[in-house]
């Protein structure tokens, strides 16, 4: 008996593999806020209100507000409604067109939501069009579907997934991400950029000593009227205590 036998090794077939479609990344859906359905108000589809609105739980508007909203919840602005006055809420959601000042714990604006005015919040999430001065004290979200175009835009944190035009100051951190960008002064503690992310402008280092006291100077009528950062989270338990001193002094009149 041989060594080897006649038979040929057979030869192992190749495994060809068919290419993989790469998805394309989609952008970040919005819905930080959920839309109110307990306690809620309603200014429905063609309603034009002129009117201060003041009160418990929160308002949806479907049609056009003209006037000051102050209520302890939240603040639907549907798309296709438009308010123009100043905000005072917990929540602001904006899907449709706003004008003037947002005072919020949260504000988010969705892609198809438009603000010309001034935000000044804890957390903002901008997947839209703004079009002002934006003030977050803990973050700052621009989506990728978000454009700004703004004086300031200041925050701890802002991260920047759409664009921005103009000037930026992030304390701890900003982050471009691919497919973001920036055009204009930035002023940052740190900063992180992804490849594909752009940043056109001068870059400085954030100086708490020097910067933090650039806040009390007003370079611009529209930053005038916005309240100190560091009260926005006690502004639930300061509206509260300025409401139960109204009351007192609207009773013992």
């Amino acid at each position: 008996m041989g060594l080897f036998s006649g038979k040929k090794k057979e030869e192992p077939k190749p495994i060809i593999q068919e290419p993989q479609q790469i998805k394309e990344a989609e952008p970040k859906s919005l819905d930080v806020i959920k839309t109110p359905t307990k306690n809620v108000s309603v200014i429905k589809e063609k309603f034009n209100v002129k009117a201060t609105i003041e009160g418990e739980g929160s308002l949806i508007v479907g049609g056009i507000l003209d006037g000051d909203v102050k209520i302890d919840d939240t603040l639907f602005i549907e798309k296709g409604a438009r308010v123009t006055g100043i905000v005072h809420a917990k929540n602001v959601k904006i899907s449709g067109d706003f004008e003037g000042t947002v005072y919020a714990y949260t504000i988010e604006i969705t892609k198809s939501g438009r603000l010309k005015g001034v935000i000044s919040s804890n957390k903002a999430i901008l997947g839209g069009y703004v079009n002002g001065v934006i003030r977050s004290i803990d973050s700052i979200e621009i989506t990728a579907t978000g454009i700004i175009d703004t004086k300031e835009c200041k925050s701890k944190q802002i991260k920047v997934v759409g664009s921005v035009d103009g000037r930026v100051i992030a304390s701890e951190l900003l982050e471009v991400t691919s497919g973001g960008s920036i055009k204009g002064d930035i002023i940052t503690k740190g900063i992180r950029t992804e490849q594909g992310g752009s940043i056109i402008g001068n870059i400085q280092t954030y100086d708490a000593a020097v910067h933090e006291e650039d806040e009390n100077e007003v370079t611009d009528s529209s930053i005038e009227n916005l309240i100190d950062v560091k009260d926005i989270k006690k502004y639930a338990k300061k509206e509260d205590s300025n409401t139960q001193s109204s009351t007192k002094e609207d009773s013992s009149s």
